[in-house]
């Protein structure tokens, strides 16, 4: 019956902002909408730490949930360790939460990160896979998370303005080695300026339409060298 996560969390938690819940023992992370925690269920998991992902409403109520043994966990890691994991997938599945299309989907990519850890290359899996199941918001809002986490409110709509300009060119951007699908229709060198002028919330919506929202961290990855995950350095645990 303890299983059930329903029952761990009588009452709804209330609106508010982003931050630690639970105990530095059994930590927990609120992001947006999304809250993972761990627990400690000796009949469930003797040797692991068991993992609640909970997708909440607006009033805080659970309206989604993801649970299962957390074999990236043992009993032996620190701390530090298991701060890390639930912070790290609340950042990563934050816009994921916002899209309804999106939570018969998330099964997989937690599974991943339950039984293999945050480390980059899990990572890039779960996120590609996010990607893959979200909506175009979604993805425009994670990578907008992203980019000003990794260079900054300021230098991001800077250092994607090349960007910009080099695919609004009809002979496309040849420094991406994915195939590159059609161009838009109507788009010339001059819309780039525009679009430039609007910052990252008209920049990146305009190379997620560009490249396809299931290329598009791939696409900024190879051309920008970041990896444009919630990685624990950029997350300060």
């Amino acid at each position: 019956m303890r299983n059930d996560p329903r029952l761990r969390m009588p009452t709804p938690l209330r609106p508010g902002p982003d931050g630690w819940l639970g105990t530095p023992e059994l930590p927990a992370y609120r992001a947006g909408n999304v809250v993972a925690r761990l627990d400690d269920l000796p009949r469930v998991a003797p040797d692991h730490f068991y993992f609640d992902l909970l997708l909440l409403d607006s009033s805080g109520h659970m309206q989604d949930t993801h649970s299962g043994p957390c074999r990236a966990l043992t009993h032996g890691c620190s701390p530090d360790e298991r701060s890390r994991f639930v912070r790290v997938v609340a950042e990563l599945l934050r816009h994921a939460g916002d899209d309804p299309n999106a939570l018969a989907a998330l099964g997989l990519p937690l599974t991943i990160l339950r039984e293999r850890g945050v480390e980059a290359d899990r990572l890039v899996l779960a996120a590609q896979l996010l990607d893959d199941a979200c909506g175009e918001p979604a993805v425009v809002a994670s990578l907008i998370q992203m980019l000003e986490l990794s260079l900054g409110a300021d230098e991001a709509p800077r250092a994607l303005s090349e960007v910009v300009a080099a695919l609004s060119l009809r002979s496309g951007w040849h420094g991406y080695r994915a195939p590159r699908p059609p161009h838009p229709a109507g788009v010339s060198d001059v819309d780039a300026a525009r679009i430039n002028e609007g910052g990252l919330a008209s920049q990146v919506p305009y190379i997620v339409r560009t490249v396809g929202k299931t290329h598009a961290r791939r696409f900024l990855r190879d051309v920008m060298a970041f990896d444009l995950l919630p990685l624990p350095d950029m997350l300060g645990v």
